[in-house]
């Protein structure tokens, strides 16, 4: 019997895992010629579309020649079952295989079709639709376990409440709001059916960090790509300060946030530097429309993901700070860098002298509710006292990606 500990709230299914049929097997006749699809370039299996083909670090395909390859850099070193020619992200079996070896229950799994330049908007809408479609069939096996996120189309907002709905009845809980390709920013009025949308049914509005589809990853010349990197985690600050100054959130008082990979030790200055801008710039709150302070609404309905944070393990000693009630975990799966398939170590370090019951809110209870997982049974779950003694004397060395 699987005994679960975690449910992770930040997982990926980057576009390497994708079938490279999907869109040519599913998309109506019209669009198949321009849809994505496979080709070779220079001896690289590569993803193509418009006539454009999508290269660089992430743009090949697992589902091919270098399937082998790829097999052995995510999974090599995890002791994972990878047969050869399986794309594990996306083999919704194997997943919860993957997922049971690291005591994980819950799985919420980012897209990376979400970097996909499409300019025909029809063309844009089909590709989404067939991965929504798709990602909502893998989620079937397990609706409990799996919540593999469909996009919402927010290059065209009159769309996304009608994409909500449908994906609703679907069983959905959760979907992906890509804010950087927004057709207007958060605070726009055109979003207001979208947040009435997502709390009339349920669903959590999941955002990750990145960019725009035209944001590449700049070459390691002179430091540009370490910088890069260093404030990825920072791009969500503009959209976690948008979406409560208008408001949504105060409206909306069963509307859910997810913040996915933005690590947190840099959240609780900017929640209270959004105070102060209340207090001090908005005369009391008279020119902002709020009735709480954002650090109460932020409480209340946002969560931040971290895989491994030290200086978010220093705040959360703090009982006063805003991370004890927004921080959840995410093992960033399948990512090298990321904390899967054995977190205990960070934990044991980060969570030493805690209260167990919160170490178990943070990596377990918390993305349980925050995405309506029923959970499993009482005694498949280890106990928080047991949890919280787990890698004792074990350290975790730091992978690199390649």
């Amino acid at each position: 019997m699987v005994r679960y500990k975690y449910n992770s709230a930040d997982n990926h299914l980057d576009h390497r895992w994708i079938p490279k049929n999907l869109w040519q097997e599913r998309v109506a006749a019209k669009f198949r010629e321009a849809a994505p699809r496979i080709v070779v370039k220079d001896g690289q299996h590569l993803w193509s579309w418009e006539g454009r083909v999508f290269g660089g670090r992430d743009g090949g395909t697992a589902d091919g020649p270098e399937n082998a390859k790829l097999l052995d850099q995510f999974f090599g070193k995890s002791g994972a079952r990878t047969p050869a020619g399986s794309l594990p992200p996306s083999d919704p079996k194997l997943l919860l295989e993957h997922m049971d070896l690291g005591a994980i229950y819950g799985y919420v799994g980012f897209g990376g079709t979400r970097k996909w330049d499409i300019t025909d908007m029809a063309l844009r809408h089909e590709v989404h639709r067939v991965y929504n479609d798709w990602v909502m069939e893998l989620n079937a096996l397990d609706p409990d376990r799996l919540m593999i996120l469909p996009h919402l189309p927010v290059f065209d907002p009159t769309s996304v409440p009608k994409e909500i709905e449908r994906l609703a009845k679907m069983g959905c809980r959760a979907a992906e709001f890509v804010p950087y390709d927004g057709a207007e920013p958060l605070v726009h009025e055109c979003w207001e059916p979208t947040w009435s949308a997502l709390e009339e049914t349920g669903m959590t509005f999941c955002a990750h960090i990145g960019g725009n589809v035209k944001t590449t990853i700049p070459p390691a010349e002179r430091g540009e790509r370490m910088a890069y990197f260093s404030i990825a985690p920072f791009s969500l600050a503009r959209p976690m300060a948008d979406i409560v100054y208008c408001g949504a959130l105060e409206r909306h008082p069963k509307l859910k946030v997810l913040f996915a990979e933005c690590r947190a030790g840099w959240v609780p200055f900017l929640v209270y530097w959004m105070d102060r801008q209340a207090l001090e710039r908005g005369g009391l709150f008279k020119d902002t429309g709020l009735k709480m302070l954002p650090s109460e609404y932020c409480r209340r309905q946002v969560r931040v993901s971290f895989e491994e944070d030290d200086i978010a393990g220093m705040l959360v000693q703090h009982e006063e700070c805003t991370l004890r009630d927004m921080l959840v975990w995410g093992a960033d799966y399948p990512h090298p860098q990321g904390t899967w398939p054995d977190p205990d170590p960070i934990f044991y370090k980060m969570f030493k002298g805690q209260d167990p019951k919160f170490r178990h809110d943070v990596v377990f209870e918390r993305t349980r509710q925050l995405l309506g997982i029923k959970g499993p049974k009482p005694d498949q779950i280890v106990p928080p006292e047991e949890a919280a003694k787990m890698g004792a004397g074990r350290t975790r060395a730091h992978a690199t990606f390649e």
